[in-house]
């Protein structure tokens, strides 16, 4: 199989010749992994046993709308950076600091209420990127990676511009507001949805954003009314289509919610986190769900990276073990490689991994 067969063969609930294993790398596009000298043995290996994502992340302008807006970044005395945007209710702003990834988030773009009006007033214009470079690529990439884009669901929307402890405390004194943000953002959302589908967008569509409404910021009856009332019906209209496949992403201690998660409707759940960062047991969630859903985890990103090569292997084992019978399993970390410039005790974990899945992920013929 190659490996766009391999992973819809698994998010169908099957088995195909072998456990697929993503590490969420593309040697195959330009990106700066694939541009740093430190990565370029472990992009050999992904070549040689990974199962590649193409992942095209949809520009979907600010909070889902297409509306031009004004904007200015000016630099601050004390190191951090203001950025503001121009809504036709008002300025809204952010204020970053530099950290090891660029710019560290101080202050979000919605702390008050008057903030999220302001963005809630800027018109609802429904973006609709060109996916000619995407289909293209994906053209090209047939036969070494599948072909991914990446949305944002409604919570997503909210929780990635709203300072948390705000959107903690609205849970209790201000649903209405949160109810109409999410309203406002799903129906954008649920247009760009329906342009990228007319477009051939796929096979897999991927979502973030339900982590948002995890403990400790939002309870189970939130999850209920902020995730699944809008996420179910996204996943509907892309099962509408046929050929279409749905990841959902979520963080976080998720173990409490695997039937809710499995309530939307999706092919595939990731990223499934372990203790002690997490409370996932795969055995337990494969046990619970893994005949609707197919779980895509969960080995811990720090564990993989740290670990000696033979406890890389053994993970690797008892992984598979707990995932892969019957099918409806995909092998991930629980985070894409992120250090610049990469260990080379990593690079070396992250290769043993991608070799130990094709040692030991073969189903019986």
């Amino acid at each position: 199989m190659d490996t766009e067969a391999r992973v819809i063969t698994a998010l169908g609930g099957r088995q195909p010749d072998r456990v697929p294993v993503f590490l969420y790398l593309n040697p195959y596009t330009e990106n700066w992994e694939a541009a740093d000298p430190s990565y370029s043995t472990v992009m050999d290996a992904c070549r040689e046993y990974a199962d590649v994502i193409c992942d095209w992340y949809c520009p979907s302008g600010f909070c889902c709308s297409a509306a031009p807006l004004e904007s200015q970044t000016i630099p601050q005395a004390d190191g951090t950076t203001r950025h503001l945007l121009q809504t036709p209710r008002g300025p809204i702003s952010r204020v970053t600091t530099p950290d090891w990834r660029g710019a560290g988030l101080v202050k979000n773009w919605i702390v008050t209420e008057e903030d999220a009006l302001r963005v809630l007033s800027i018109p609802s214009l429904t973006p609709r990127p060109d996916l000619g470079p995407f289909r293209e690529t994906r053209q090209r990439l047939r036969g070494k990676a599948i072909a991914q884009i990446t949305l944002n669901d409604p919570i997503c929307w909210l929780g990635g511009i709203t300072q948390p402890e705000t959107l903690a405390i609205w849970t209790l004194e201000n649903r209405p507001l949160i109810r109409r943000f999410l309203d406002v953002t799903f129906e954008r959302t649920l247009a760009l949805l329906e342009h990228c589908l007319r477009e051939d967008a796929g096979p897999l569509l991927y979502f973030n954003g339900p982590e948002y409404a995890l403990p400790p910021l939002m309870s189970p009856a939130d999850f209920e009314e902020f995730v699944v009332e809008y996420d179910r019906r996204l996943v509907e209209l892309i099962h509408s289509w046929p050929g279409k496949y749905v990841i959902v992403h979520s963080h976080g201690r998720v173990n409490r919610f695997l039937e809710r998660f499995a309530a939307l409707g999706m092919d595939g759940l990731n990223v499934l986190e372990p203790p002690p960062l997490g409370d996932v047991e795969l055995a337990d969630a494969k046990r619970r769900i893994g005949k609707r859903v197919c779980l895509i985890g969960n080995i811990q990103y720090d564990d993989l990276a740290r670990s000696s090569r033979e406890q890389v292997r053994q993970l690797v084992r008892q992984t598979l073990a707990a995932g892969a019978p019957g099918g409806g399993f995909i092998l991930s970390p629980c985070a894409s490689p992120y250090e610049h410039p990469l260990p080379p005790k990593a690079a070396g974990n992250f290769i043993e991994y991608l070799r130990a899945a094709h040692d030991y992920g073969r189903y019986p013929a």
